[in-house]
């Protein structure tokens, strides 16, 4: 799947909680967010650089934190609607969708994406408590290991939640929905004796593949050279 396929089945699919995505589908957005973030820093960057160069005073004014911030700030003033509608519909939805249906792809449940969240707020009320006491008690081991406490779970499940992201899909339909990419290829099973149970319909249709395939090297291969000699 290209990027522009997979971006815009993200926009087509936005209020879409229910399917499944292949992983190019997520990662080809995240990609497309990044890229229109920066696009916008860019651009204002370099309407501050110009301006700079032919005015002095902005220039000095740029030199100071607080003045930058507070000119930034003012290119968005009487546009925070807008922005936060298209926002909304452009990134933070589409988005969420296509999460929810990477997690499904994976045969795991959409309110899964909250994991990362609700472990670093549970980390964090409980280093919280932590760093109160230690700090209460003058204790700089027990100030360090809140530290720990607040950081280490959240980002052991937020790496954890980014290995989700990065699996295949289940082969075959799983209880979200079919196969979100039908074309790829089955992995073999290491040894015959591994190999999943199927059905009788499906065992069939693989052995009247096997005898179709046996046939057709029989007829290419060896039926061929039994008849030349007979021609000659």
């Amino acid at each position: 799947m290209g990027p522009f396929r997979a971006i815009g089945r993200c926009y087509i699919r936005m209020f879409d909680f229910f399917g499944r995505a292949r992983r190019a589908e997520y990662w080809w957005f995240f990609l497309w967010q990044i890229v229109v973030v920066l696009g916008v820093f860019v651009v204002i960057g370099i309407q501050a650089a110009r301006r700079a160069v032919a005015d002095p005073a902005f220039a000095a004014m740029m030199q100071d934190p607080l003045q930058a911030e507070a000119y930034f700030n003012s290119l968005f003033i009487g546009y925070e609607i807008p922005i936060a509608v298209g926002y909304l519909l452009l990134f933070i939805i589409p988005n969420l969708s296509v999460t929810i249906r990477r997690l499904h792809d994976t045969d795991r449940s959409g309110w899964n994406i909250f994991m990362p969240t609700l472990v670093g707020i549970a980390s964090g009320i409980g280093g919280g408590v932590l760093l109160g006491l230690s700090a209460a008690g003058g204790s700089q081991l027990g100030i360090m290991l809140a530290m720990f406490a607040i950081i280490l779970p959240s980002l052991i499940a937020s790496i954890w939640f980014l290995v989700w992201l990065c699996q295949a899909g289940t082969h075959g339909g799983n209880r979200f929905g079919p196969d979100s990419a039908p074309d790829r290829k089955k992995p073999a099973p290491a040894h015959p004796a591994f190999a999943p149970a199927v059905d009788r319909e499906t065992a069939d249709q693989l052995a009247s593949a096997r005898r179709a395939e046996a046939h057709e090297y029989y007829k290419r291969h060896v039926l061929g050279s039994i008849q030349k000699p007979q021609a000659q």
